[in-house]
């Protein structure tokens, strides 16, 4: 679980998985429905980035040039939510300190491109993840 200040200014809380493959690194985040509608993780990709980072520094030797940034939503993300799973691809740029993004560069994906990112790997679903956590959802 990932919790930062988000660039709105308010506290936000998402989900995120490291996945290497090929000498990268797929990160999806997971927007979690105990996060705040107003602090959305597509809205401040950076923040998640930059935390993320942070916290798997000791467990994880990544090149920031190297993640591909996802965000992931589903109906676990709202209260209200019944949509099929969706994931954005969050180009970052990394300028030698932090993270920058230009939501205009945002893409959906297909199934068949996530999976492809992934090196074939299925997600756990975020339910089930974040029971193993004790998380409330």
């Amino acid at each position: 679980m990932v919790a930062w200040r988000h660039r709105r200014g308010g506290q936000a809380q998402c989900l995120v998985r490291l996945y290497p493959f090929d000498g990268r690194i797929v990160a999806v985040a997971s927007e979690i429905s105990s996060n705040d509608d107003r602090y959305g993780i597509a809205d401040d990709m950076p923040g998640v980035a930059a935390e993320a980072l942070h916290l798997a520094q000791e467990h994880v030797d990544a090149d920031p040039h190297r993640i591909t940034w996802l965000a992931h939503h589903g109906a676990f993300s709202y209260h209200d939510a019944f949509d099929p799973d969706t994931f954005t691809l969050i180009p970052l740029s990394w300028d030698g300190q932090r993270y920058e993004d230009n939501l205009e560069a945002h893409r959906l994906l297909s199934e068949r491109e996530v999976y492809d990112l992934l090196g074939g790997q299925t997600l756990e679903p975020v339910p089930r993840v974040l029971a193993g956590l004790g998380w409330p959802s």
